[in-house]
């Protein structure tokens, strides 16, 4: 302002003079007071965009100035996380085994050794309740045997010639533990009668200890000749 004075003062003023001094003059308010950009056309960015896929924020509600806590997505820590169960590491001891091997070959001797024409299929089952448990009773009676009464109806008798007992393979039985043997009984019975034969029957046979006592829990084979 100082120097347009000194050179109003110096020579005539002209309309030109005027004109750039009036020009000089706005660019300088303007560009100080942010309006430069307003007189040439360019507004200042918006604080956010909103084009016509993005719809507008909804107003704050008051008394909210700031988010919700949310809530964590886990509540394991990486310490904690869930891990996988352990292997069984305990086994039945040798006297155990011994005794459930014991009881296994004597039922499968006494259930195939078989007389249709003396006792009925009743009878049969009643004879191993001591080797078997209260389920195993009953599923065998419920379901009943169809190779006993094609024994009776042909008047055969069957009798047990050998009782192989192994451990059975991998996969094939439950692991064996303190409370549960699984052994893989191959039975070898001889039919005798009309018509006379050979049969290899193999299963596999769970006992559990009931009492002092090995039962025989489950049955996975055939049921007889």
């Amino acid at each position: 302002m100082a120097w347009l004075r000194q050179q109003r003062q110096a020579e005539p003023t002209s309309p030109v003079t005027v004109i750039v001094a009036i020009v000089i003059l706005a660019i300088v308010v303007l560009g100080l007071g942010g309006g430069l950009p307003r007189l040439l056309g360019q507004d200042e960015p918006a604080g956010k965009d909103v084009g016509l896929l993005t719809p507008s924020l909804p107003p704050e509600p008051p008394g909210q100035s700031e988010p919700a806590p949310t809530a964590p997505a886990s509540t394991l820590s990486p310490s904690s996380s869930i891990s996988t169960p352990p292997v069984l590491t305990e086994r039945p001891s040798a006297l155990a085994t011994t005794g459930a091997v014991d009881v296994v070959t004597r039922w499968a001797r006494t259930f195939y050794t078989r007389d249709p024409g003396a006792e009925t299929y009743g009878d049969l089952v009643a004879k191993t309740d001591p080797m078997i448990s209260g389920e195993v009773a009953d599923s065998l009676l419920a379901a009943g045997d169809s190779t006993y009464d094609a024994l009776k109806a042909d008047g055969d008798k069957s009798s047990v010639a050998s009782v192989v007992v192994s451990a059975p393979k991998p996969d094939s039985a439950p692991v064996d533990t303190p409370t549960r043997i699984s052994r893989l009984v191959t039975v070898t019975i001889d039919i005798t009668g009309k018509h006379p034969d050979r049969i290899v029957l193999p299963l596999v046979v769970t006992l559990v200890p009931e009492g002092t006592v090995w039962v025989v829990s489950d049955l996975n084979g055939g049921s007889g000749p």
